[in-house]
């Protein structure tokens, strides 16, 4: 089912627009982070890019971008912090004693760029074959199929690469390129800086005929699927991009889910072959069988969306996935950011970035409807009330003893639509009666002590928990005193 045509999709903003980039803003600074400080080489997807500004503006804020460039961005700025914090001379010498920060360096930009137009960018000149000869860090992939956004994304980026690069005083260290590849057309950026190792390739297709590139050794893949509108993404396609070393976030129209059967087999993974033989009559029984249309107190288009999630893992092997629920202005719910990944790391950086835009305690959820209608005002920041994650810890473990505290964090991020705290465990062994009633070391070699309702790392602690009869003896006793 098709959306707005894309350039005027690109011209405003919504609530859950914005909502939707913080999450990615959030959790692609982690993931970069991660996988740069581990010696990985980091790649970036971008399967529905788009136009990479709303309007006109060029904003400071990097969430209020289009992905394609808070992608960019987020890959410049931990680059630029990592120069900053090693204390690289060449930054330094070119602002004087001390480098800005990155909220002062791109409002230099921002006001550049508006002050002097494009007009200032001059032809780049092209890379040759010099480009094999650097090893790159970062690998960012934007592919966008309409061909006015592909034009004004390409310009984009090539405006902002160039006024990051002339404000450090090496933008001559950015090589462009311009070719076509498997018969659609494409635009290529290097820069060639030893600092900043970092390649961006613009692709003019579709993104079911975008073959992923080959993934060079020790490295990192993440992949954003967000086709505003289109709903009928083929398994086949995404399958490619989850594996050990690769995850995927989409932006699953669940709402929107076309009827036809053929068009549910490929965003479902069913071979068609057996769909055809389905006999007419019993046509409607398989969508509500493949798409876990059922009567209960989740929505069609939440029970849709577990369905893909669960198919997703059964094609993929993806162990972890996460969801978050966007509502519109009507409060009825329009799409499902959902991310998939094979690693626990992944998992909680995702969840930490989710819990950051819900507006709802113990789910992860957001509505124009509240926003717009009701005049709630959208807080950003994590928000969960600890106390509650407290009691649900002590329901899972009441009465057990010898209990790692790996358990209760594996409980918190697998198991529940928490963040993990250690300030919960606090509230446990603080309570009145303590519902945490030792804290051991496993370590018996280990010569520290903990203080008193702290959870040290250096320590392998096993934690025992009340029961319902240790607290009525403590009450009988609390009765007995008064």
């Amino acid at each position: 089912m098709a959306a707005a045509p894309p350039e005027k999709f690109f011209e405003g903003d919504t609530p859950h627009g914005l909502v939707k980039r913080i999450i990615y803003k959030k959790y692609l600074q982690a993931y970069v982070a991660k996988t740069q400080r581990s010696g990985l080489k980091t790649i970036i997807i971008d399967g529905f890019a788009g136009a990479g500004r709303y309007g006109n503006t060029w904003p400071i804020d990097i969430e209020k971008y289009g992905s394609p460039m808070i992608a960019l961005l987020v890959a410049l700025q931990f680059l630029y912090y990592v120069c900053k914090r090693l204390s690289i001379p060449w930054l330094f010498n070119m602002y004087m004693s001390e480098s800005l920060e990155w909220d002062q360096l791109q409002g230099d930009m921002v006001r550049t760029i508006q002050e002097e137009s494009e007009a200032i960018i001059p032809f780049l000149p092209g890379y040759g074959c010099s480009k094999k000869k650097m090893s790159r860090k970062m690998y960012l992939y934007f592919i966008e199929k309409d061909g006015k956004c592909f034009t004004q994304l390409v310009k984009c980026v090539k405006t902002y690469l160039y006024i990051f690069l002339r404000q450090l005083g090496i933008y001559n260290h950015l090589k462009f390129e311009q070719g076509t590849n498997h018969g659609y057309e494409t635009v290529d950026f290097y820069i060639t800086h030893k600092d900043f190792p970092l390649e961006c390739h613009i692709s003019n297709c579709e993104f079911k005929d975008f073959e992923p590139p080959q993934m060079p050794e020790w490295s990192r893949r993440l992949t954003f699927l967000d086709p505003f509108g289109y709903s009928d993404t083929p398994m086949e396609q995404v399958r490619k991009y989850v594996d050990d070393h690769s995850e995927v976030f989409i932006n699953f129209m669940s709402h929107q889910v076309n009827d036809a059967i053929e068009k549910i087999a490929a965003l479902y993974g069913i071979p068609l072959s057996e769909c055809q033989v389905i006999p007419r009559q019993e046509i409607p029984r398989f969508r509500q069988f493949v798409l876990n249309i059922r009567m209960g107190e989740n929505t069609p288009a939440e029970n849709c969306s577990r369905s893909y999630i669960e198919h997703i893992k059964e094609y993929t092997g993806a162990e972890y996935a996460l969801m978050f629920e966007i509502r519109g202005r009507k409060n009825a719910v329009i799409y499902h950011l959902i991310h998939f990944t094979h690693h626990r790391k992944g998992l909680e950086a995702m969840k930490e970035s989710m819990n950051t835009c819900s507006q709802y305690e113990g789910t992860f959820k957001m509505s124009d409807y509240r926003i717009v209608c009701e005049g709630i005002a959208l807080t950003i920041g994590n928000q969960q009330d600890d106390a509650i994650v407290a009691e649900d810890v002590y329901r899972e473990f009441r009465g057990k003893q010898g209990v790692p505290i790996g358990d209760v964090e594996t409980f918190v991020w697998e198991h529940s639509p928490y963040v993990y705290r250690k300030k919960i465990l606090k509230i446990l062994e603080t309570s009145d009666p303590p519902r945490l009633i030792s804290v051991v070391n496993e370590d018996t070699e280990e010569e520290r002590v903990r203080r008193r309702n702290t959870y040290p790392d250096w320590g392998k602690w096993l934690l025992t928990f009340a029961d319902e009869d240790f607290e009525d003896v403590l009450s009988g006793l609390k009765a007995l005193k008064l």
